[in-house]
């Protein structure tokens, strides 16, 4: 769902908002991260006091998020692109059947998207499972599932605060510019550039974390650009046509179908 575009003042409730959501996703993927990644992580000595690490390594997620939900605000207003739904609710816009209907609507498409792509992947990665036993959907199944339902808020909040409102919006205003040389409504040549650059980007992202129980072989690469990318590609659509709401509620509709429900699916 694009905004029309005209000059507009910076929405700074809607600022904190993404931002307290943001930090939501962020705390929410600390314990399936402890359990998958802090055997390895620890392994290494530290060079600062734990605490210390925690507390640095805090205020510079923090400082790097507000930077991008407030990048991605401002630039979103030149382009079209942002959460129009959380920002006409904090302007008083809840009452009116309008926006009721954009909700309803955002909501179904978002659901239905994210079930799609639930599905999809998780049959593939139910494929390739016994070629990949280490594979970080294969070891979150062994979790408890209220921190499989934790890691869902991490993807939803914060990697479409990071992928769709920071990055997708950035490339996008930088592709927009260079192909009309104005701040004009973004074309649908610009958005996809951006689109698919992100999609790139995403997928590219998953692997450091993959690295930390499995090695990462050319096959690795392959699923991860594969796999991610149908999903970056898919958020992306919703995001342009819906708002950042659509986005999110398809992520975390996605990752609960893979990462909720899938492990039931697990031949053990």
């Amino acid at each position: 769902m694009e905004h029309p575009i005209q000059p507009q003042r910076f929405p700074w409730r809607l600022f904190w908002l993404l931002f307290a959501l943001g930090i939501l996703g962020m705390v929410s993927s600390i314990p399936i991260a402890i359990d998958l990644f802090g055997a390895v992580i620890t392994a290494e000595p530290l060079p600062l006091p734990l605490p210390l690490v925690i507390l640095l390594g805090a205020v510079q997620n923090f400082g790097l998020l507000a930077l991008m939900v407030f990048l991605g605000l401002k630039l979103g207003q030149r382009v079209g692109l942002g959460a129009p739904l959380l920002e006409g609710w904090l302007n008083g816009n809840s009452v009116t059947n309008q926006w009721r209907a954009s909700l309803g609507v955002s909501f179904r498409e978002g659901i239905i998207a994210g079930i799609g792509i639930g599905v999809v992947l998780l049959i593939a990665l139910i494929a390739v499972a016994p070629r990949l036993p280490n594979l970080p959907f294969v070891t979150a199944g062994r979790l408890a599932v209220w921190k499989r339902l934790l890691a869902c808020l991490y993807g939803g909040l914060y990697e479409e605060i990071l992928c769709r409102l920071f990055l997708l919006t950035l490339i996008a205003w930088l592709a927009n510019k260079a192909l009309r040389k104005s701040n004009e409504r973004l074309s649908l040549t610009a958005f996809w550039i951006s689109n698919l650059v992100v999609a790139v980007l995403f997928g590219l992202g998953h692997l450091p974390s993959a690295s930390l129980v499995m090695p990462i072989t050319p096959l690795v690469v392959a699923l991860a650009l594969i796999f991610n990318g149908i999903a970056a590609i898919s958020f992306g659509v919703l995001f342009r046509k819906r708002g950042l709401e659509a986005a999110m509620i398809a992520h975390f509709t996605t990752d609960f179908v893979i990462y909720v429900v899938g492990p039931r699916f697990l031949v053990t």
